[in-house]
């Protein structure tokens, strides 16, 4: 796993690691902590079940930032909004919003199109 020490990490991004024994951890960072390089990962998915949910601390040079996805769902990016709310993330919810808000009038639009067309 290439690590990431050029890019500045940052709340709410979405990173991944590894453990001491090569397990993989996916999450997304809730703090800058006191300590110089460190980070609060909540772990979202692990090779390791007992991590999974909970918060651990790492540091910067062992994480990876993981890829943009902007194709979410209209379910994923309200789930999305609420966590940006929780870590306070006011770039980050107001992005979100923005798709979600976008998916919601190409929805609309689709339906008004495939009324009239069925008509």
């Amino acid at each position: 796993m290439e690590k990431n020490r050029y890019k500045s990490i940052q709340v709410g991004d979405w990173v991944e690691t590894e453990s001491s024994k090569g397990q993989r951890i996916l999450g997304f960072i809730e703090k800058d902590t006191e300590e110089e390089n460190m980070l609060q990962l909540r772990v979202i998915m692990s090779d390791n079940d007992m991590l999974t949910g909970h918060s651990i601390q790492v540091n910067q040079s062992k994480l990876t930032m993981q890829e943009s996805n902007s194709n979410y769902s209209v379910q994923e990016l309200a789930q999305l909004i609420d966590l940006a709310l929780l870590t306070n993330d006011k770039a980050w919810f107001d992005e979100l919003t923005a798709q979600y808000i976008q998916i919601q009038n190409d929805s609309s639009t689709e339906e008004i199109l495939n009324y009239t067309t069925a008509n």
